[in-house]
């Protein structure tokens, strides 16, 4: 698909930050492979912006800064679900070292995570897995970055405890994120 095409159910790529030559280098050094096309194109495009009023995309040179992002996010999973271990996903356990943090839901402090293929199970794409805070839980949801955002804004299939009805997409200083939506009480 083509670049343009790619995320287009989210607006005009917005991205009040550019990507610098060679900034997904220390990314993927590492991570220790490359992260999949599509997920840098969203981040080319709406990177340090949020989607659907809550699920904020950190950009290499964004606010929080990605790789610190992935650093830190990473961590607090594997340190939070490891007493978990025996219940989750025997999915997540195959790639528990090298799931990839890739947004953070800021309404209840989910952590969106990309899944490295199986080629032994026939996978080619990097799946979606939401570790859920609130209820310690992770689901995993398949197809990449891509499908799970289609299936959240243009079908309305929000992950658990989501809320609906917020902005598409909006940069991360655009003062309706700090306000309620209309009708709504803080």
């Amino acid at each position: 698909m083509t670049l343009e095409r790619r995320f287009s159910f989210l607006g005009d790529r917005n991205s009040l930050r550019s990507l610098s030559d060679g900034c997904w280098a220390p990314i993927e050094e590492w991570l220790g492979e490359s992260l999949p096309g599509e997920y840098k194109d969203l981040v080319a495009g709406y990177g340090d912006g949020v989607i659907a009023g809550h699920l904020y995309i950190p950009h290499p040179s964004g606010s929080r800064g990605l790789l610190h992002f992935m650093q830190e996010e990473r961590k607090a999973f594997q340190e939070s679900y490891e007493p978990l271990k025996r219940w989750i996903n025997p999915r997540a356990l195959e790639v528990w070292e090298t799931v990839v943090p890739w947004a953070y839901h800021d309404w209840n402090g989910d952590t969106c995570f990309l899944l490295p293929p199986a080629p032994e199970r026939g996978e080619e794409v990097w799946n979606v897995g939401i570790a859920f805070r609130q209820c310690p839980d992770l689901e995993i949801f398949d197809g990449g970055v891509e499908n799970f955002l289609e299936m959240v804004i243009k079908k309305g299939e929000y992950p658990r405890g989501w809320p609906r009805g917020r902005p598409v997409w909006m940069p991360v200083d655009d003062p309706r994120l700090t306000e309620p939506p209309e009708g709504e009480r803080r």
